[in-house]
């Protein structure tokens, strides 16, 4: 099973280019990342969510560097944080953890990496999938909650949640579809406590940088 941060990622990528869709804001991907990974961590019962906070419970080794990292992030932010700044900390490290997922997806056999080059120009280092099951398996089942008002799992719910944060639906569903089943999105998204956190989020960084929301929040 993959995780949550890895099928975003999968659902942020353009099919044709191997590269994040220019439809998916930077942002908004860094910090469904960070949230990912909070929910991978609160369904492996290492912490606890409320709805302002999350209280880390367990702090032993998952056996995964990515959660333990956060982990550890969260260790030294204090035992019980508001869901917002937790989500702050993490997106300061989004970068490295989007690369460290590629990566894992390229170890997993469902992306290969390629390097493009133009005379002398750097090489771009692109992400194509090699057969696209696991990406429409995602989208296949996010279509079928949303399209047929079935009873979404707390995995679901999750997915879900993280997609309208960073807006994939429109990498989704059709344009013709989206008045339909926008509001079913929202609906479904707001089942789950770390994704309203991220939509808080992403509210306070129109006005303010997401390392000022870290250390004061």
């Amino acid at each position: 099973m993959l995780r949550f941060a890895e099928e975003i990622v999968l659902l942020a990528l353009n099919d044709e280019t191997g590269k994040i869709s220019r439809n998916v804001p930077e942002q908004s991907l860094e910090c469904a990342i960070a949230g990912a990974l909070l929910m991978e961590l609160d369904f492996l019962n290492r912490i606890d969510t409320g709805v302002e906070s999350i209280t880390l419970v367990n702090s032993d080794p998952t056996g995964d560097p990515l959660l333990d990292e956060t982990v550890a992030i969260l260790g030294k932010v204090g035992k019980s944080t508001p869901i917002v700044k937790a989500l702050a900390k993490l997106m300061l490290k989004a970068g490295e953890f989007e690369r460290r997922l590629l990566a894992s997806l390229v170890h997993k056999g469902i992306l290969k990496e390629e390097n493009k080059s133009f005379l002398w120009m750097k090489g771009e280092r692109t992400y194509p999938m090699l057969d696209g099951r696991e990406e429409s398996e995602v989208r296949t089942r996010i279509r079928m909650i949303i399209l047929t008002d079935t009873l979404p799992d707390p995995r679901d719910v999750a997915i879900i949640s993280l997609m309208e944060a960073c807006r994939l639906y429109r990498t989704v569903f059709l344009n013709e579809e989206l008045s339909e089943c926008r509001k079913r999105i929202a609906k479904v998204a707001k089942m789950d406590f770390i994704g309203q956190g991220i939509a808080k989020l992403l509210k306070l960084t129109d006005s303010r940088p997401v390392e000022q929301i870290a250390h004061s929040v």
